[in-house]
Order: structure tokens, then C-alpha cells, then sequence
């Protein structure tokens, strides 16, 4: 009896000895390794945007001096407008096409065939590397008779247009749009196919039709998606244009035409001489963005509990 026991509680203590090896080799050191690459060097900018650290001089603490030039530079604030400007660029012609897209290939009756290489022709853009595709449609976009828009408005003996120096947000905000619509469009379709197909028999029957099915059975059920989509595109718009942007015009276009907050941040940072400054500013733009989202994901729930409950 007591050598049961004993067995027992041998077998105990080697599975909670597993337990434990497996928890801090899938657990703890991922997590230690966020601390070091991810928590930490966030509290240490915090910290360093309090001084005069130029990146190799001593840092002395100048307390909040950095964010009262931030906040009282006209530039950054330019910056911060045209980055709004093109997150509703964004906004409006991702959950259109995505909600286009996404009742189309599950509303009408595709082949299964037809189905999944629209999918894969509609998620390549996701696949690729911005600079690629900011390398592609700068050709397109490229001023003179050397760009492709401009050689098919010559057919039609039109002017050439310098179109990134004269419309910069809408050619960032376009092509933006074409690389993010594939993603989304998959978790449309998923939530588009969790609908019971008896709304829309029950909803023909009654004599309605394709637009009020959208309005009233579709865009109802997949609120929660729209809301994530919206969420999703403003953070990711707001703290990340800057990739896409620093490929068309990497000095902020002409007057500042195309300055975003991120390419604010990378130019003062790598500058050599106001990495401090650059924390500070990067701060900002985290607290503006953090701020913006959480509003705009209140109002999208208030205006969901409304009318789609």
C-alpha cells in the first residue's frame, strides 16, 4: 500500500515537473523575450522622450519640452491630417469593395472553381511586398509620357499629369486600398457563410430584393466584422501609412503635400540629431491613434446596438 502511494506521488511530482518545463519553454521565455524586444524599449522611449538624447551624447532630462515642440509644430499636425485623409480614403473603398466582393462570391451562384480563384486573384495583393507594390504603381502613377496612365492619355492626346506631386493622398489612398481589400474580404465571406440561408428564402419569398436582403439581413449579422474591419483599417492606417508612403515620396512630397505622422517619425529619428524628439513624436502619434480607435470602436457599438438589435 504505502509503495502505491509512493508511485503515486512520484508520478505527481513528474507531471507537474513537466508542467512547468513546458510552461516556461512555451510560455515564459516567449514572454521574456516580448519584455526585452517589445515592453521595454517602449517604457525606455517613454523615458528618453523626456531629455535631450541625440542618440550618442549623454541625455539630460529637459522634461516636457519635446512634446510642446511636437504639439506646436504645424507640420506634424499637417502630418497627422493627411494620414486622416487617407485612412477615409481607405475606410470607404475597403468595406465597399470588400462587401461587394464578399456577397458576390457567396450571393451568386459561382462555380466552386470560380470561387477560389477569384479568392486567390483578390488576396495576391496581401501577398506582396509594399515596396514592391508601391514600386509598381509609382510607374503607373509616374509623371511625364514614361509613366503607363499618362502613355494612355497621350491615345486620347491628353496633357501628361503629374499625378503623385498633384493628387499624393489619393494615389497613396488607392493603392493602400488595393492591397487591403483581400484580407478582409476573406473574413467577410466566413461571416457572410454563418448566415442561415432561410433569412434569404423567407426575405425572397416576401418580395425582397438583393439591396434590401443587404441592408436588412446581411450588414445586420455581420456588424461585428464591419466593426473590426473599421477598427482594424484606422490603427493600422493611422500608425502604418508610413511604409507605403515613404516609397512614393520619401521626403513627405512637395510642401509637405504627403507628410504622414510614421514618416515624421523616421525622418527626425534617423536624422542623427533628435531621436529624443522622434520618441516624443511617436508617442503622440500612439496616444492620437489609441484614442481615435477607441472612439470610433464606441460609436460603431453604440450605432450597432441601435439599429441591428
Amino acid at each position: 500500500m504505502d509503495a502505491a502511494i509512493r508511485n503515486i506521488r512520484r508520478r505527481k511530482i513528474k507531471i507537474s515537473t513537466s508542467r512547468i518545463l513546458f510552461a516556461f519553454l512555451f510560455c515564459g521565455i516567449p514572454f521574456l523575450l516580448y519584455l526585452l524586444f517589445c515592453v521595454y524599449p517602449i517604457f525606455q522611449s517613454v523615458l528618453d522622450s523626456f531629455t535631450n538624447w541625440r542618440g550618442f551624447v549623454r541625455k539630460d532630462f529637459i522634461g516636457f519640452e519635446n512634446y510642446q515642440e511636437v504639439i506646436m509644430d504645424p507640420v506634424f499636425w499637417k502630418a497627422f491630417a493627411n494620414d486622416f485623409a487617407i485612412t477615409a480614403i481607405k475606410e470607404v473603398l475597403i468595406i465597399v469593395l470588400t462587401v461587394l466582393f464578399a456577397v458576390s462570391l457567396t450571393r451568386f451562384r459561382l462555380k466552386t472553381g470560380e470561387v477560389i480563384t477569384y479568392k486567390f486573384i483578390f488576396y495576391i495583393p496581401n501577398m506582396l511586398s509594399v515596396v514592391i507594390i508601391g514600386s509598381l504603381w509609382r510607374f503607373i502613377f509616374m509623371s511625364g509620357d514614361s509613366g503607363l496612365l499618362n502613355s494612355f492619355r497621350g491615345l486620347f492626346n491628353q496633357e501628361p499629369v503629374d499625378w503623385i506631386t498633384k493628387f499624393p493622398l489619393w494615389c497613396i489612398g488607392f493603392v493602400a486600398s488595393w492591397c487591403g481589400v483581400g484580407l478582409f474580404m476573406i473574413t467577410m465571406i466566413s461571416a457572410i457563410n454563418q448566415i442561415p440561408l432561410d433569412l434569404y428564402e423567407a426575405a425572397e419569398i416576401d418580395g425582397a430584393s438583393s439591396w434590401q436582403q443587404l441592408i436588412h439581413i446581411t450588414m445586420p449579422a455581420v456588424w461585428l466584422q464591419v466593426t473590426f474591419m473599421v477598427v482594424s483599417i484606422l490603427y493600422q492606417s493611422l500608425g502604418g501609412n508610413f511604409a507605403i508612403v515613404n516609397v512614393f515620396t520619401p521626403n513627405g512630397g512637395v510642401d509637405n503635400n504627403s507628410m504622414v505622422m510614421g514618416l515624421y517619425v523616421y525622418i527626425y529619428g534617423t536624422s542623427g540629431s533628435r531621436v529624443a524628439f522622434s520618441y516624443s513624436a511617436a508617442i503622440v502619434m500612439l496616444t492620437l491613434t489609441a484614442i481615435i480607435s477607441l472612439g470610433i470602436k464606441s460609436l460603431m457599438n453604440l450605432f450597432g446596438r441601435r439599429y441591428y438589435e
